[in-house]
């Protein structure tokens, strides 16, 4: 049943995670053509989880931007995420853990595979 389940699971998100691919390749591109280090790829990416936004903080971080404009770019950038809050099925995930993770990993894609007709039925291990 579990087997079934991650699999049906890999089968809804495939398209949406090979979307990523070309996004991190990029994304890696950018941040040593910058003059970066190599890690800073992972460490904005794992700090700043917010997909247009990792692509601004380089040019910013580069460009010795104050920490008051990268602050409002963050904001301005991600404030959409407090609408996809209203209608994101927090309220069927279990578990502290299980919520602060979907606030925090939530992205356009996550947010278009969940709110869908199809995932209305999903239980809370099928959304996470």
């Amino acid at each position: 049943m579990r087997r079934n389940s991650a699999r049906a699971a890999l089968n809804d998100s495939a398209g949406a995670g090979l979307g990523f691919v070309p996004l991190g390749l990029a994304f890696g591109a950018l941040v040593t053509q910058s003059g970066l280090d190599w890690w800073w790829a992972g460490l904005s990416a794992t700090l700043a989880f917010g997909g247009s936004f990792e692509f601004l903080l380089i040019g910013m971080v580069t460009a010795a931007a104050p920490l008051t404009a990268v602050a409002l770019s963050a904001f301005m950038v991600n404030v959409r995420h407090v609408f996809y809050a209203l209608s994101f099925p927090l309220h069927r995930i279990s578990g502290r853990l299980g919520k602060t993770y979907a606030t925090f990993a939530l992205c356009d894609e996550a947010y278009a595979l969940t709110t869908g007709k199809q995932a209305r039925a999903w239980p809370s291990r099928r959304i996470l």
